[in-house]
C-alpha cells in the first residue's frame, strides 16, 4: 500500500510528486520516500503544522499521523538517504 502526505494547499493530484510520497508497505517492510523524511522533520522541528497535515492511502483512505505511525510501527523501515 502506498501512503501520501498532503500539506495545506495540496490536492490529491499532488500525490504523484516525489515530495508527497511517504512510502510503500510491502512484505513486512516500509520503504520510505521523501515525504517520510519531511514528516519526521515536521514532527521534530515544526510540530505546530502537524494539525494541518493529511495522510492518504492509494485506496483513498484518510489517516491521522498517529494512525499512520501505528500502521508502520511493526514494519521494518527502509529509507533512502543522500
Amino acid at each position: 500500500m502506498q501512503y501520501f502526505i498532503l500539506l495545506p494547499g495540496d490536492t490529491e493530484a499532488d500525490c504523484i510528486k516525489d515530495t508527497n510520497i511517504l512510502g510503500e508497505s510491502s512484505f513486512k517492510t516500509f520503504y520510505g520516500g521523501r515525504g517520510l523524511t519531511a514528516l519526521m522533520k515536521m514532527i521534530e522541528q515544526y510540530p505546530e503544522v502537524l494539525e494541518d497535515v493529511v495522510i492518504k492511502t492509494d485506496t483513498g483512505k484518510t489517516l491521522t499521523i498517529e494512525e499512520f505511525l501505528t500502521v508502520i510501527q511493526p514494519l521494518t523501515i527502509i529509507t533512502w538517504t543522500k
